[in-house]
């Protein structure tokens, strides 16, 4: 390069006799005023991101807040319902015949018959195409015109949408049948006029055994209290990724109730219907069912008992549900079939594995109505009459908690709700 046009690079841009823009902007003191109008700008940015968004001030807040109060806080708040995540049992004949009580509940809300002055006279359970349901035989004391209150039957089911139909077969008598499968048998009587008999003061001995079993508990606080105050030893079946499994371990320890893991397991329709979080699948090794049984016994500490979560489909798999008995043997903790299907392993895998089984009889709360619930429950009563003892499935809800203390002040006495581990095991 030679010495013309290093002097030629060494001259400024601009010329100094006219400074402009440049020049203008090098000054401290136009720096000086760029730089606070700079920073003010940030403020405002920052002041308005904050005021539009709450849930970085709710998010600082409670990080350093205490986390005990902020427990309390959302106890003592009506809580968020939760998606429980039930897996649906669409053409299943049993939860057809649910939908026919609930509108036979409804014809007596209708013609003013109290459900106190319902018999269930039988429950008998019988199968249609591999699947059980239960057949029942009821009586309706009907004291107005008869013809109009069996018109309201036949209104009733038509308002199903079920393809339920309804014929007298004697004297006084109705069968109700469901696509041609007879679920119900009914008869209407003369009401008498009676003294009404009081409850017995004290609990028969020898009364049937009843387990009520309460599934997806440790998400409402304020349910499980309601629960445990309830004149009955409720069984608390807990999420093990719950939000309050601590709380509701602590309330179920102190008030006597027993506590089991609710174990998510895959369903038939999966993915589409979600288990839930470490939820059991038919494609994981034997290692992975393992980790994760451990694990959800671990996170329920004080568990007597397991049972699944959905799992229409694992509990059909044998290899697998072997596996879960291998970790529940050597824990010492029994099993609970919630029956999501007919043709579950759950029982041989128990067997071979020497875990104490059980099985569910009775689903409470498909139709979430409180008359529907309790009249679920007074099946699972004449079931336990019949055989000893019967073991029922609910789910927590604010109505089935209404049946339930409806329920147990009606019949008080006549039957014995107890643990599921004091039941005689089916295995």
């Amino acid at each position: 390069m030679d010495q013309n046009s290093s002097e030629h690079n060494k001259q400024p841009e601009i010329p100094e006799s006219n400074p402009g823009f440049r020049a203008y902007l090098s000054r401290p003191v136009v720096i000086a005023a760029i730089t606070i109008a700079a920073a003010a700008s940030i403020c405002l940015i920052i002041a308005l991101l904050s005021l539009g968004s709450p849930d970085n001030n709710i998010v600082a807040e409670a990080n350093s807040a205490d986390q005990t109060t902020t427990e309390q806080t959302m106890t003592d708040k009506k809580e968020a319902p939760v998606q429980l995540y039930e897996e649906p049992m669409e053409d299943d004949l049993d939860d057809m015949v649910k939908q026919v009580d609930l509108s036979l509940i409804n014809t007596l809300k209708t013609a003013k018959i109290s459900m106190g002055d319902l018999r269930l006279e039988d429950v008998s359970l019988r199968k249609h195409q591999g699947h059980d349901y239960h057949f029942q035989q009821l009586s309706f004391p009907v004291s107005g015109d008869k013809n109009v209150f069996l018109a309201n039957i036949q209104k009733g089911l038509d308002s199903t949408a079920l393809n339920a139909s309804m014929h007298e077969v004697a004297a006084n008598s109705w069968l109700i049948s469901i696509n041609g499968v007879p679920t119900h048998k009914f008869s209407i009587l003369v009401p008498k006029v009676q003294e009404k008999e009081p409850a017995p003061a004290i609990l028969d001995p020898n009364a049937p055994k009843m387990a009520i079993v309460i599934d997806d508990m440790g998400e409402d606080i304020a349910l499980a209290k309601g629960l445990a105050a309830l004149d009955a030893k409720i069984t608390f079946s807990i999420w093990p990724n719950s939000s309050h499994v601590k709380k509701t371990i602590a309330i179920a320890k102190n008030s006597g109730n027993e506590i089991m893991v609710h174990l998510p397991m895959e369903p038939k329709g999966y993915p589409k219907v979600n288990p839930g979080n470490d939820a059991l699948l038919v494609s994981m090794s034997a290692d992975k069912i393992s980790s994760l049984t451990l694990a959800a016994i671990a996170k329920v500490p004080g568990a007597v008992g397991l049972n699944n979560h959905m799992g229409s489909r694992f509990t059909e798999f044998y290899t697998g549900m072997d596996v879960v008995m291998t970790r529940l043997s050597k824990k010492k903790i029994f099993f609970l079939d919630s029956r999501t299907t007919p043709k579950s392993a759950g029982r041989k895998a128990a067997i071979k594995e020497g875990v104490t089984f059980y099985a569910r009889d009775i689903f409470l709360d498909n139709v979430k109505d409180v008359g529907a619930i309790k009249y679920q429950l007074s099946k699972t009563a004449k079931i336990a009459r019949k055989r000893g003892q019967a073991i029922a499935i609910g789910h927590p809800n604010r109505e089935t908690l209404k049946a339930i203390r409806q329920w147990l002040a009606e019949n008080k006495g006549k039957v014995r709700i107890v643990p599921v581990s004091s039941l005689r095991p089916k295995g």
